[in-house]
This record gives C-alpha cells, structure tokens and sequence, in this order.
C-alpha cells in the first residue's frame, strides 16, 4: 500500500491511500495503525483511492465509517476515489455510508480546499 501526503492548501495537509488487492482485517489493521499516526500527528484529511482494490470485507466499512466519525470530529475528512461499481455495491449493501465518492483524486483534493 502507497501512502502519500501533500499540502492541499495552505496548512492543510492530504494525505493518499492507494491499498491494492483485497482490503481485508488484515489489511485494514495497517491502514488502521495509519490512521491512528495521522490523529497523533494532526493530520485529519484522507483520500482513499480505491481504483486497485478488488474487493472490501463488509465488516471493514463499519470500521471505515467510524474512522471517518473520528477524522470528522477532528475538523477533517475521509473522501473516496476511483470505487468501481463491484465496490460501490458492496458500500451500498452495507446500508447508509456516508463517504463521498470522487471520480478522480484531483476532484477529491479539490474538495478539500
């Protein structure tokens, strides 16, 4: 997994996942340990870009949400890219997710700003 930060706009950092394969426990444990880095650090922006990941455990986009609760709550915010419609399904499955879903990460960083 790719783990990327840049200065969105002035003081703000945004930082890039690019996870590949199948996000599963296992892997979402080292995004997760990510995460709790970036909070400690104050970084609280996350563009998740999806376009090489096969397949998301259900279980995990709970987990996802409650991150994105945590980041939110810290003035931040945790964005979607590149979720093919297999993925998307699986989000929409999950029930209410309240992640948005950008066609690119330029889109997504723009958001931010």
């Amino acid at each position: 997994m790719r783990i990327q930060a840049v200065e969105a706009v002035k003081d703000k950092k945004v930082s890039f996942f690019s996870p590949t394969g199948e996000i599963n426990e296992e892997e979402f444990g080292t995004i997760e340990e990510q995460f709790k880095n970036m909070i400690q650090l104050g970084d609280f922006n996350i563009i998740l870009d999806l376009s090489r990941v096969s397949h998301i455990n259900y279980k995990i986009v709970g987990q996802l949400i409650d991150y994105q609760k945590k980041f939110k709550g810290l003035g931040g915010d945790i964005k979607l890219v590149n979720v093919s419609p297999y993925l998307y399904d699986i989000l929409r499955l999950y029930g209410f997710y309240p992640f948005e879903i950008f066609p690119s990460k330029r889109a997504a960083l723009k958001s931010f700003m």
